[in-house]
């Protein structure tokens, strides 16, 4: 049996790691990419940009982009009412 951190250090191993992960056998559920993405721990989005630079880029993107609208839909839902239905502060 090999260690996590030896499996994740290939980029092979770690998409067989991942293909576990989606699909961890019988009786168990199987889970989305999505899903997988939504709750990715660090220590696997690390292994992965070690091995796919473009996926961690991509990943950064995504998260910057999401904050931003939280903090844009925060204000929005925070915002007074103006008159002519535009909201402002």
């Amino acid at each position: 049996m090999t260690d996590l951190n030896t499996e994740l250090s290939d980029p092979e191993g770690l998409r067989a790691f991942l293909r576990l992960c989606l699909n961890p056998g019988p009786g168990r559920d199987k889970r989305s990419v999505e899903g997988l993405a939504a709750r990715m721990p660090s220590f696997l989005a690390d292994s992965i940009a070690d091995h796919a630079p473009h996926l961690a880029a991509l990943r950064k993107t995504a998260q910057d982009a999401h904050e931003t609208y939280v903090t844009a839909l925060q204000d929005w839902i925070t915002a007074e009412t103006a008159t002519d239905g535009e909201a402002t502060r």
